[in-house]
This record gives structure tokens, sequence and C-alpha cells, in this order.
């Protein structure tokens, strides 16, 4: 049995609304989450297509300095001031920036001056712990930050 169907103005503009592309908002990129004692387990997060690393973390360590060390838990190397950036370092395209000294989580970073210039020389090592240390999810700031928010 065949069927007519009658186009009316309701249905036509049903059908123009589903066609008619509406503006896309960014999509704002996760960050590592931490565990009940506030560390931080990895520097990567799981996205809609793999993996990805969090490369960037903001210093917060409430004595206003931190701690950054040549090995985990090893001799202090350089301090650096709440407010810095620091660069997650990752040592090959598969590994975690979080490393696991006597099971506490360390960040491999290379510090970043507050003018930006960064030592590629300089990797020292940080407590992956939310007291110390904040993931800054770089697709929140390239998308307006907390302006895009508002």
């Amino acid at each position: 049995m065949n069927r007519f169907f009658v186009l009316t103005p309701a249905v036509a503009l049903i059908a123009l609304a589903i066609s008619v592309p509406s503006p896309a908002q960014a999509q704002v990129a996760d960050v590592p989450a931490v565990n009940a004692k506030g560390d931080y387990i990895t520097a990567r997060v799981l996205g809609n297509r793999g993996y990805y690393r969090n490369t960037h973390w903001l210093v917060v360590d409430p004595s206003g300095s931190l701690n950054c060390r040549a090995t985990p838990n090893g001799a202090v190397k350089t301090k650096l001031s709440t407010g810095w950036v620091v660069a997650a370092s990752f040592s090959a395209k598969e590994a975690d920036a979080v490393v696991m000294h006597q099971k506490t989580p360390w960040l491999r970073v290379m510090p970043q001056d507050p003018m930006g210039a960064r030592n590629p020389q300089t990797v020292c090592f940080v407590r992956a712990n939310n007291r110390y240390v904040a993931p800054i999810s770089i697709d929140f700031i390239e998308n307006g930050g907390v302006r895009a928010l508002q």
C-alpha cells in the first residue's frame, strides 16, 4: 500500500531546523583526577580518541615554594614559586610523567619561569599531589578560559 505524506508548514519547519547546523561548542578536555589521598596517579587522561597527556601544571604549594628534586624524594635541585607553570616531562610516547617511588607518585617536570622560558635540561620531580600542583587544561585556556563560561 502506498502512502502519501503531505509536507505541511510545521513539518517543513522541523525539517529545516534539523538540517541547519547549530553553532558548535568546543569540548574542553578533562584533567587528571586525584585519589582519596589527593595524589595524581597519572598525568594522562582518557579522551574520545584515546589517551592524551596533561602537559601543563600550576604550582599551588601553600608555603609559597615547592621543592623540585633531582630524583623522587632526592636532593632538592631547585625551588618553584607558587603560581609558576611547569611542563610535565614524558620520557617516551607511551610513558607517563607520573612515576611511583616507594608507593608515592612524583611528577617529572621541566620548570618554566613566569616569562615563559623553559630549560629542557632541567628536569626535576615534585610530589604529584593536589596540595602542591594542579593540572591545567590547555583546551580550557585556548577556548577562552573563564570568559567562555560567561
